[in-house]
């Protein structure tokens, strides 16, 4: 792995909780010059392909149907065949092309349940030629990252927000590139600096924007792999989920990472109950680190897992940054236990 400062590590961490900090703030959290800032944020944007974007409150938005999609097919389709068929689907947000139980994954939200199973069927009816086999789940909470979400998402901002137009462009241009700056911002808005600043606080406040944040598209770890768990749950299953919520909080120790190894942590319904994003620098990490940890801690359980590497990205972002996980960790109290 190329080599990171302490500073550089410091930067992208206070730039995924806030990437409109000022060059200022971020000298003073890295304990740095204002001079040092600019060059290693130069570096960085070079070096992993930074995105400035939005952490978006789902639950805040109009639509309620949020899942994860799996397929697997008999014979794989061409990959510009694939991305020529999602690039305008509003409700593919995510789609990532994937080698092992699964070569590609979905990540889809839309306004309703009838919406939803329109657009499921719609899209294996298209790749029948391909013999996929899908297999799809629910997204309810997240306990610990995001999603990075097209603008389509606009469009769902619930009435009762009452976001006017001017709103709905800055969110678009903020998604677009969350660190620009005001002056930009007013010229192409047209509005004035100082509505613009008021207009920001307000949509942080609304909970709409959850942070101003980053998402790396080249990090420094080469094996990205997905994980899809089923249990069948035994007595007591509330301590082991507990056990492995402090092996997930403890994951990246006590240095500063250049990016969390866990990125996404969610328990899901339907074909599968829990998710896992993580990053690694090769196979043998990823594997040592997520199915064996996994078997390890819910072994009276009869815990499956399904696991495969993301090879491409078809459509979207990688969702990859570097968080307090301690400070953003989402608890779910579990009946009968904690």
């Amino acid at each position: 792995m190329e080599f990171y400062s302490k500073a550089e590590k410091c930067i992208l961490q206070v730039l995924s909780a806030d990437s409109r900090a000022s060059i200022t703030q971020l000298a003073e959290a890295a304990k740095c010059s204002r001079a040092t800032v600019v060059k290693s944020i130069e570096r960085l944007d070079r070096k992993l392909d930074i995105r400035y974007t939005l952490d978006i409150d789902e639950n805040k938005l109009g639509g309620s149907e949020r899942h994860i999609v799996t397929i697997k097919f008999m014979s794989k389709p061409p990959e510009a065949f694939l991305r020529e068929f999602f690039k305008d689907d509003v409700n593919a947000q995510e789609v990532y092309a994937l080698d092992g139980d699964f070569d590609l994954l979905i990540y889809a939200r839309m306004g309703d349940p009838e919406s939803y199973i329109v657009w499921e069927t719609y899209v294996a009816s298209q790749l029948s030629e391909y013999r996929p086999i899908v297999r799809p789940s629910e997204f309810v909470i997240t306990h610990w990252g995001f999603w990075p979400l097209n603008d389509s998402f606009i469009d769902e901002v619930h009435g009762s927000m009452k976001l006017d137009a001017l709103d709905k462009k800055l969110l678009v241009l903020l998604n677009q590139n969350s660190r620009m700056t005001i002056k930009e911002m007013a010229s192409r808005t047209g509005m004035q600096k100082g509505t613009i600043r008021y207009r920001l606080v307000c949509l942080k406040e609304s909970g709409i924007i959850r942070r101003f944040t980053i998402a790396v598209q080249k990090p420094p770890q080469e094996y990205q792999m997905v994980q899809f768990i089923n249990y069948r749950f035994n007595k007591n299953f509330t301590e082991r989920f507990t056990d492995i919520r402090r092996i997930y909080l403890n994951m990246d120790g006590s240095e500063v990472p250049v990016l969390n190894k866990y990125q996404i942590i969610a328990p899901i319904s339907g074909s599968f109950r829990s998710f896992v994003l993580s990053i690694y620098d090769d196979k043998e990490e990823a594997e040592s680190n997520v199915p064996d940890l996994q078997k390890r801690v819910f072994k009276k359980d009869n815990i499956e897992v399904s696991y495969a590497r993301i090879s491409k990205v078809i459509k979207g972002l990688l969702p990859y940054r570097n968080l307090d996980v301690g400070k953003n960790y989402v608890y779910l109290k579990w009946r009968g236990g904690k």
